[in-house]
């Protein structure tokens, strides 16, 4: 059978429910199947579902990437079994659609099938604060961690209300408003130093500089992994 409006619906969780700043969340995307045999699913172009995060009533991210202008696919079928399916498991690296990195705050996942009905899921999760900067030195090397703050004019030191912490990194394409994810180390002469794994910058904080489109140690891009 091909797919009917009561007979399929989603569900999603979202791990973990709180986030820092610049740090994944996986959104597992889970079909449910109300019949007793296999329901026929047709889905009319490769992308069967889009993955959206909302910051209120704003789209700030989606999984969908636009097709090849006048590209025609042919319609494809995916058969999911009764009850629960994992449809897929998509790991967001923490990133709105433009590369900003978006602020404290409660978020919205919102998920559907690209089919039929286009049955439609949402759950929540939380985007933490940084830590101050002042907090740095009580934690052990090597625990990650995400800060914001100011960047000095050689852009290797950061500066907060609580302190300021030199950077193992000279972040040169960055604005001087930034988030920064790693963890703390020692430098040549004993010096404590945080290391730069990514950064980026703080969305609505100020302007991306055109040079960097994609920040200093940006991540992989995420990962799909379809089940």
């Amino acid at each position: 059978m091909i797919l009917a409006a009561a007979a399929l619906s989603l569900s999603l969780h979202v791990q973990p429910a709180a986030i820092d700043m610049l740090d994944g969340t996986s959104i597992e995307v889970i079909a449910h199947n109300a019949n007793a045999r296999p329901v026929q699913v047709s889905f009319p172009s490769p992308n069967e579902y889009e993955i959206e995060i909302l910051h209120g009533d704003d789209v700030i991210w989606t999984s969908l990437r636009p097709l090849p202008p006048g590209a025609h696919f042919p319609a494809h079928v995916r058969s999911l079994m009764p009850g629960p399916t994992v449809f897929t498991v998509y790991i967001w690296n923490g990133l709105s659609g433009d590369n900003t990195a978006p602020p404290p705050g409660q978020y919205t996942v919102r998920a559907h099938l690209l089919a039929g009905a286009k049955p439609e899921a949402t759950a929540t999760f939380r985007i933490i604060n940084p830590a101050p900067v002042m907090a740095v030195a009580k934690l052990k090397e090597g625990d990650t961690v995400t800060l914001s703050g100011t960047l000095d004019a050689s852009k290797s030191t950061l500066t907060d209300a609580t302190g300021t912490i030199p950077l193992m990194k000279h972040l040169l394409t960055a604005p001087s408003t930034v988030a920064v994810r790693g963890f703390l180390t020692t430098a040549p002469g004993g010096v404590k130093t945080f290391y730069v794994q990514r950064w980026a910058p703080i969305a609505g904080a100020t302007p991306t500089p055109k040079n960097s489109a994609t920040p200093l140690s940006s991540p992989s891009p995420p990962v799909r992994r379809p089940l």
